[in-house]
């Protein structure tokens, strides 16, 4: 019977601590989606810093509109684009940040593994909300 107590009280305390965590907001529900991923960042903390822009988007698309001194990153040459973002940061190593279209746009994420395994030592993220959070 002791030890059944004692389940009880170890039951209670965490139970009342879990809930704690979770209408406070030091925990997420179990359910919720992580608020950013591993190698992306926010806008507004990306916008703090000195930054390489590299738009995954289409050429029309970046055409149009783009983010300040972005450089298109195209698809179809691949190596070339590689080879312009790898230099620049070799002249100015800064931060890069790679967007594409939205948030369920998995292009930047790719292109920004691709730059991480030609780049080792620089710091390079993907947009989270990709240009649908720029633009807002």
């Amino acid at each position: 019977m002791h030890i059944f107590r004692q389940f009880i009280v170890i039951a209670l305390l965490s139970a009342i601590g879990s809930a704690y965590s979770l209408v406070t907001g030091l925990a997420l529900l179990p359910w919720a989606e992580p608020e950013i991923g591993p190698n992306e960042i926010r806008l507004e903390d990306a916008k703090a810093l000195d930054v390489i822009w590299v738009d995954a988007r289409s050429a029309e698309d970046f055409s149009v509109e783009h983010a300040p001194e972005a450089i298109f990153f195209d698809q179809a040459d691949p190596g070339s684009s590689m080879a312009g973002i790898l230099e620049l940061w070799l002249e100015s190593p800064r931060v890069i940040i790679v967007y594409c279209a939205d948030a369920g746009c998995g292009t930047s994420k790719k292109i920004a593994e691709e730059l991480r395994a030609n780049l080792p030592d620089a710091e390079i993220y993907s947009l989270k909300g990709g240009w649908d959070a720029w633009s807002r």
